[in-house]
């Protein structure tokens, strides 16, 4: 079995007193299959684990939501049991990198105040 790498975006439903409706979360997984195939059912099964339905009963229920997986691909070495770098992601605009991201200067998902730049 092959080391990959996968990536899911998940909506996080905010409660009534957050800045913004809903706010997301990116997560990477490790999951070890034989083909590229398999690696992506292993990457949606343990992500759509993660889901949390609203409770319609609940004012206070907060749903947890698959909206993407990125990606699922090899990981850049086989042995990643040591220092190593995992995945390379490439992007057009460090601008639009930085709007986002909240260590670089973005929104604060659950105040929609801005962090100062590093």
């Amino acid at each position: 079995m092959k080391p990959y790498i996968g990536i899911v975006i998940f909506e996080l439903e905010a409660g009534p007193m957050v800045a913004q409706p809903s706010f997301f979360r990116e997560d990477f997984y490790i999951v070890y299959a034989d083909t590229q195939e398999e690696a992506y059912e292993r990457v949606e099964r343990i992500a759509k684990d993660q889901e949390i339905p609203k409770d319609p009963d609940s004012d206070d229920s907060q749903a947890v939501t698959v909206r993407y997986i990125v990606d699922v691909t090899r990981t850049l070495y086989d042995n990643i049991h040591e220092d190593c770098d995992l995945y390379s992601r490439h992007f057009a605009s460090l601008a639009d990198y930085k709007r986002f991201e909240m260590k670089l200067g973005g929104l604060d998902p659950l105040t929609g105040t801005p962090h100062p730049e590093p």
